[in-house]
């Protein structure tokens, strides 16, 4: 009997490492592999997220400052006006890179974005962390909150620097894909390309810089000539098609960039950890020409060509023209094709008035019988009612509140009064109750005690003793 246990226990643990083997081979064979010197990258398509190939992307790495192009994307999702001013209240003590921030300066957040991403600034990260949650620790608890939504599920962030701290990790493929969210944004986009900033000495009543700073873009991408050697070729390290995005350094992460690049109609995204000097630049461009060299992108829907109008009824502009939010792309390995034929839905939906961006609707986009993508459709124009005066007035949607205010008042004070009418209905029913039930218990006594007494009447003569007759 034990032998058997034992042999059904063997051939158990050993399915079950033919199956954990199968399911690694499996997750090695999700993306290709790309020969790269260092042990970690990865090169994902920007439209869609597809991971196009890469080296261990699923390993734990420590960021260093590419952790920077995440804060500055909470940065931007919540501070409404980039122009805001933020004065400095404290000198930032925070090693590394640093835009030597005053006590008593006053700059934009957009300018702080600037020196963060251009510079690689540990000091503006740390007052724009806390302008944004009030501390450290609240948005770094924001950055894990946040990076989990994005995706990135192998990431755990401790500070908004990415300066070393055991807790503060990544993966290659999470990075690359809250490089690809950060991207998103416009305004990112912009600063990340920027070769240079400068900061001249003022002092008035929006700015105060007590002296000038002058910065170079510290991805060599972006602004170097030096040589590197690339495929047997010495070739400079300037990349005419990457446009940003993030260094990072420290002893213990090595050499980190992201790169973002655009060729063929099509965007990149590459990340690259623990490497050393020039090399990081070697294996982003690797991965990145790896990308293009392989895959290529196919249009299925092009928001600016899908430009459509509606007519509204009893409106000043007759009509409102409106486009998906994004176009739709798809990723295909070289002569790869698309599969069925693709069609669309259009579902309208919204009210007036409509503004410029506003939301009117959703377009479906299926891949045979299959709903392959649902976009937003968003108005290019905008629309009023022809009773606009009325309906988006602010003076008469003031009128028209207190006039609603009004008529509650009145209904809850004729409701009042109906209560305290029922009320006082069946307190003065409770009362007459209780009277009858009174009178009548007064009654019953009275007639009980004249019982009693006639009782008592009749009782007596019996009892006295009449005097004899004479």
């Amino acid at each position: 009997m034990k032998k058997k246990l034992s042999y059904l226990l063997v051939c158990l643990l050993t399915t079950m490492m033919i199956m954990s083997s199968s399911i690694l081979t499996f997750a090695d064979e999700a993306y290709d592999s790309v020969d790269i010197k260092a042990n970690y990258g990865v090169v994902i398509d920007y439209e869609t997220g597809k991971i196009l190939g890469g080296k261990n992307i699923d390993a734990k790495v420590y960021p260093a400052s590419t952790t920077k192009i995440w804060t500055a994307y909470l940065v931007v999702k919540n501070v409404k006006n980039l122009n805001d001013t933020i004065e400095i209240t404290e000198d930032p003590m925070v090693d590394g890179s640093s835009m030597y921030l005053k006590k008593g300066e006053i700059f934009t957040v957009k300018e702080l974005l600037q020196g963060l991403l251009i510079h690689s600034s540990n000091d503006a990260a740390e007052v724009l962390a806390k302008y944004v949650s009030g501390s450290i620790e609240e948005f770094a608890n924001l950055m894990n909150e946040e990076a989990k939504k994005a995706g990135a599920l192998n990431t755990h962030f401790n500070n908004p620097h990415g300066l070393p701290d055991e807790n503060h990790y990544t993966t290659a493929y999470d990075m690359a894909m809250l490089a690809r969210k950060a991207m998103s944004e416009e305004v990112i986009r912009e600063i990340v390309s920027t070769k240079s900033i400068s900061f001249k000495q003022q002092d008035t009543a929006t700015s105060k810089v007590e002296f000038s700073r002058y910065f170079t873009n510290t991805n060599l991408f972006l602004t170097s000539n030096d040589k590197i050697t690339y495929k047997g070729k010495s070739i400079p390290i300037k990349y005419d098609i990457v446009d940003g995005i993030k260094t990072g350094y420290t002893d213990l992460a090595g050499r980190c960039l992201l790169s973002s690049a655009v060729k063929n109609d099509m965007r990149v995204i590459a990340t690259v950890f623990k490497s050393s000097g020039t090399n990081v630049y070697v294996d982003s461009r690797t991965l990145l020409d790896y990308g293009f060299e392989n895959y290529s992108s196919k249009t299925i829907i092009d928001k600016d060509e899908y430009t459509k109008t509606k007519r509204v009824l009893f409106t000043k502009e007759k009509e409102f023209i409106y486009q998906p939010k994004a176009s739709y792309k798809l990723v295909l390995r070289n002569g790869e094709s698309t599969g069925s034929d693709y069609s669309y839905k259009e579902d309208l939906d919204y009210d007036l008035p409509i503004y410029k961006g506003d939301k009117v609707g959703t377009l479906e986009v299926y891949n045979g019988n299959k709903l392959e993508k649902t976009i937003d459709l968003v108005s290019t124009s905008e629309i009023h009612s022809t009773f606009a005066f009325f309906t988006e007035s602010n003076f008469f949607k003031i009128i028209f509140k207190i006039i609603l205010f009004l008529i509650l008042a009145f209904v809850l004070f004729i409701l009042y009064i109906a209560l305290r009418k029922k009320y006082r209905r069946k307190l003065r029913k409770t009362a007459n109750k209780n009277k009858r039930k009174n009178t009548k218990s007064s009654r019953n006594t009275k007639t009980s005690k004249n019982t009693k007494h006639t009782n008592t009447k009749r009782k007596n003569p019996n009892n006295i003793k009449r005097k004899p007759k004479r």
